[in-house]
């Protein structure tokens, strides 16, 4: 195998950027690059549409991000449903309401299954080459370098030299764990179940939270009548779940998310639930010689208030710029280039990253999500304030200023 590859490699097949995976991370970065004359492949083991288990909200903060990609007609094409705001339901059954107010457009809820197509023909279009059914399987490396990838496709296995490897392939992503520097976190370790569902009771345009004993489940609705009902667990309760996903689903829904359950009575489990996790993922570094990692593949922390792509479109863009001038520069001047967007993209996401960590830990105890859900009750611009910076158009350092957690705390 390896010798095959250095044969290929000495025939000089060569790119600008290889992006490895085809998600809305990918997709971005290859959009992004084309736009602006780079040579880009992007490769992705799976032929698309291909489906993703993802609660598929998406906040109002993605529409700039997707116009940016040339990919809003495209999307607006599909009739994402609207979300203009979130729920949340604490384990006693207090709710309170947060509106995404003072956006121009409202949030969504859309099936990745057809979101990422869209976003994969919207690279296309902006002149990144796209070889789907392409499984990259290692990395060319020389002197501690990333020079390229293995790819096995239907015409057997062949090596690619690219000047920049950007790993987008998701969390299990080929090119970090190669790396070394993506590992499942050690406390964080909680599995998700999803299904969809036809007929069910009492949707609007809202995203809905319910926290239960030991996890939380959402609901997206993508109709009025249809939505993505998932729930959160951790590991020992996914113990369960061998040998039957659909019975383990409907019996968590039913003893662990009564309220939930007793919308879906009269509704039609649309097709068979699917699993996904550990969902959260450290990653030590994004940025090393002739690779970056973005989405995913760069770290995770399971999105409790469903924001995921927003992120991952956002620091694409981040990485794109990154490449782009480090493309422009001299071989030695790459790395410190890459290494910026390190930088940039911990500075982009760190408070986000701790606000969702704090919310998280404060909704695992039912007593502690129940003060907090009676307080927002009361004070719905605090609960607008904190929707916003789940949705990510307040800044997430708002989170930890004073007087706003003095107001949550007496509110």
């Amino acid at each position: 195998m390896v010798k095959a590859a250095e044969a290929t490699l000495a025939r000089g097949i060569e790119r600008e950027v290889v992006v490895v995976g085809g998600g809305p991370a990918g997709s971005a970065v290859a959009s992004l690059l084309g736009r602006r004359g780079r040579d880009v492949l992007l490769l992705d083991a799976a032929r698309f549409p291909r489906d993703k288990v993802c609660g598929d909200s998406v906040s109002p903060s993605a529409w700039p991000l997707l116009d940016a990609l040339g990919a809003t007609e495209r999307v607006q094409a599909l009739s994402p449903y609207p979300l203009r705001g979130m729920r949340l339901v604490s384990p006693d059954g207090t709710s309170f309401r947060g509106l995404y107010r003072g956006q121009d457009r409202p949030g969504f809820a859309l099936r990745r299954l057809v979101l990422d197509d869209a976003l994969l023909q919207s690279a296309r279009e902006a002149g990144a080459e796209v070889e789907e059914g392409a499984r990259v399987v290692s990395l060319l490396r020389s002197q501690g370098a990333v020079e390229g990838v293995v790819v096995e496709a239907a015409g057997g296995r062949r090596a690619i030299r690219a000047r920049v490897v950007v790993g987008a392939d998701g969390r299990s992503s080929v090119v970090g764990r190669s790396l070394g520097v993506l590992r499942e976190h050690p406390r964080f370790v909680r599995f998700s179940v999803r299904g969809y569902w036809e007929g069910v009771f009492g949707l609007s345009e809202t995203g809905e939270m319910h926290v239960g004993t030991r996890g939380y489940c959402g609901i997206a609705p993508l109709s009025a009548t249809r939505a993505n009902v998932a729930f959160v667990i951790g590991q020992r309760d996914m113990l369960g779940a061998a040998g039957d996903l659909e019975g383990f689903y409907r019996a968590m829904l039913a003893g662990r998310f009564p309220r939930v359950a007793e919308r879906l009575e009269g509704a039609r489990l649309l097709e068979a639930p699917r699993a996904i996790g550990p969902l959260a993922l450290e990653c030590r570094r994004v940025a090393l010689p002739g690779a970056v990692l973005v989405g995913d593949a760069a770290g995770f922390y399971d999105p409790f208030t469903g924001e995921g792509v927003t992120l991952a479109l956002r620091t694409a863009g981040l990485a794109a710029s990154a490449v782009d001038d480090a493309l422009g520069r001299e071989p030695g001047g790459t790395l410190p280039r890459l290494r910026a967007y390190e930088r940039e993209r911990s500075s982009a996401t760190r408070d986000k990253f701790r606000f969702n960590r704090l919310l998280q830990t404060a909704v695992t105890w039912p007593a502690s999500a129940d003060a907090i859900a009676h307080r927002l009750a009361r004070r719905p611009d605090l609960a607008d304030r904190l929707v916003g910076i789940a949705g990510d158009f307040v800044p997430a350092r708002a989170a930890f200023d004073r007087h706003f957690l003095w107001d949550l705390l007496r509110a």
